[in-house]
């Protein structure tokens, strides 16, 4: 699996379980939900993103796609 295929699948688990935690009333379950939209934006400007350096080496694969 690719490096890209496992940060999706990860962003979306992360997304869910923010909805989820904010749809049943907990607090911090909006900030999951805020941070992966930021790292996002952030990754969009900058051209990095740390998770994509650490599912690289993970993976064992030098391209991302």
């Amino acid at each position: 699996m690719t490096p890209l295929r496992v940060q999706r699948i990860m962003m979306s688990i992360i997304l869910i379980s923010g909805l989820l935690l904010d749809l049943n009333n907990v607090e911090w379950g909006k900030y999951l939900i805020w941070f992966v939209a930021f790292m996002a934006l952030f990754a969009g400007i900058t051209g990095f993103c740390p998770s994509d350096k650490i599912l690289m080496k993970i993976t064992g694969k030098d391209k991302f796609c």
